[in-house]
Order: C-alpha cells, then sequence, then structure tokens
C-alpha cells in the first residue's frame, strides 16, 4: 500500500502553508494516495529540511523532497502517481 507522509512542525510557517494548501494541490494533480501528517521529531525523523514529503509502497521510502514550492509539490505527486501505477503493474526496482 502507497502513503504519502507530510513531515512538519508547529512552529514552521512553510510547513503550516504546505498542510492548509495540500488538499488543493492534490486535487488539482488527481492524487488519491492516502496522506499523514506526522510532527517533527528530531529522534525519529533523520532530515535535514521542514516541511518534507516521504512517499512510500509498503513501507519502503522509494522518494521524498522537501520545500512546500507548489509546482514543485505537483510535481512530486505526479511522479508518486507513476510510480504507484509502475508498481501496481510490475515494474518493481
Amino acid at each position: 500500500m502507497s502513503r504519502l507522509t507530510i513531515i512538519a512542525a508547529s512552529w514552521c510557517k512553510p510547513c503550516t502553508h504546505l498542510k492548509e494548501e495540500f488538499p488543493k494541490v492534490a486535487a488539482e494533480v488527481e492524487c488519491d494516495i492516502p496522506v499523514i501528517v506526522e510532527e517533527y521529531d528530531d529522534e525519529k525523523h533523520h532530515i535535514d529540511k521542514l516541511p518534507t514529503l516521504c512517499f512510500t509502497i509498503d513501507g519502503l521510502e522509494k522518494c521524498r523532497m522537501d520545500g512546500a514550492n507548489q509546482d514543485k509539490v505537483k510535481s512530486f505527486l505526479r511522479a508518486c502517481m507513476a510510480y504507484e501505477n509502475i508498481e501496481l503493474f510490475g515494474f518493481e526496482d
């Protein structure tokens, strides 16, 4: 099962903006991948920048991006949907 995880912090303005705008951006590209939001924890998450989006399939991370730029988020979502379709049709890496 695929999943998108948004790692964000309540004190991070770009994170707050991304969490608010994400449903609209996902709807624009017709992305129906389930999304969860996790609060950043420096002991749990080994990332350099916030917000960070992680795409996983069956618990394995396939790709990630950081930042809240809407155009980059749209491109990332399209890439995740393509990756999901590749996995679905049996062309695994």
